[in-house]
């Protein structure tokens, strides 16, 4: 059952394909692709992309100090765009979308994300 927050982001654009939230240790704490649409990727290497991005949070924690917070990470691959937005509670919000979804509404959907996250 899609929560609130999840509606929202697949009502925004048609090309996104799953919303999940992770733990600060990269687990899924939940998630869900869109109705109708399959993972591109077995079950078990789902859960590889989660540690992928969960370490990539972690790597770009690192120069916060210096640089400031991370607003949100893309990875751009062949088939699929991951989009994630580190949450101040550690956790992160991870979004998977179609390779033509647009970088210049990224903006338009953190403010989403942030609104329906943060209340």
């Amino acid at each position: 059952m899609p929560t609130d927050l999840q509606r929202k982001v697949f009502d925004f654009d048609r090309r996104i394909r799953y919303f999940g939230i992770l733990d600060e240790m990269g687990r899924t704490a939940t998630d869900g692709m869109r109705p109708g649409v399959k993972s591109l990727e077995p079950d078990q290497e789902a859960e590889m992309v989660d540690l992928q991005v969960a370490v990539t949070r972690g790597m770009t924690e690192a120069g916060s100090k210096y640089l400031g917070r991370t607003d949100y990470i893309v990875i751009h691959r062949e088939h699929l765009m991951l989009i994630a937005l580190p949450r101040k509670d550690k956790r992160t919000v991870l979004i998977s979308a179609e390779p033509d979804f647009s970088l210049d509404r990224l903006r338009e959907l953190t403010k989403i994300v942030d609104e329906g996250y943060y209340g």
